[in-house]
């Protein structure tokens, strides 16, 4: 199992950019793939990964220089992803970039800062549960085909989507960035993982 992620751009001083992934992240997923082997990006692409993680940080809308690396990377290693047909994940700003590329709206909104409640519909079966967030943009809903949507706010943006088509799975929240990580995000990523899917047949 090769996980790649994308990493964060920070700018230390003037001019001097660094590429940042959480710890956190990465142990995450160790807990999830016991055996994997976790690969940081780092300006060029050589093995098949079995799954790429665009991860948090960063601003889709800023035209600063960090965040303008950002976007180049995203979209070089997005091409590689579906070209190679590699399962890919987003989280936080990772899942805007991928809504933006199904042409969903993004828009300011600070009203789901912080821990709020999502309205999951999964097999048919509702229910709320917690996250946290940390994103000042959200994704708001728009009929697509074969993207389901299946995670909502109660102002109606977008939380949690997926594009079996293209082995997409979106989520909005953190799921490394809590105490102890919820069974819940694990069972998501492992099915998504296992299956493509996040339904059960």
């Amino acid at each position: 199992m090769k996980i790649l992620i994308v990493p964060t751009i920070r700018e230390i001083y003037k001019n001097q950019f660094e590429y940042c992934v959480d710890t956190k992240l990465i142990n995450f997923f160790k807990k999830i793939y016991i055996n994997s082997k976790i690969e940081i990006f780092n300006n060029s692409i050589k093995d098949k990964y079995n799954l790429i993680v665009f991860s948090g940080g960063n601003d889709l809308f800023s035209k600063d220089k960090k965040n303008k690396i950002r976007n180049k990377i995203n979209n070089q290693i997005y091409k590689f992803a579906l070209k190679n047909k590699i399962k890919i994940l987003g989280i936080c700003l990772g899942a805007q970039f991928l809504a933006k590329k199904f042409a969903f709206k993004l828009e300011k909104n600070t009203s789901v800062v912080g821990d709020h409640k999502v309205f999951f519909n999964i097999n048919k079966k509702k229910f709320v549960r917690n996250v946290n967030s940390y994103h000042n943009d959200s994704i708001r809903i728009n009929k697509i085909n074969n993207i389901n949507i299946f995670g909502v706010t109660k102002d109606n943006t977008v939380e949690a989507f997926h594009f079996k088509k293209k082995k997409i799975l979106g989520i909005m929240w953190h799921p490394e960035r809590y105490s102890k990580f919820k069974e819940f995000d694990k069972k998501l990523i492992k099915k998504f993982y296992a299956t493509n899917s996040i339904i059960s047949r």
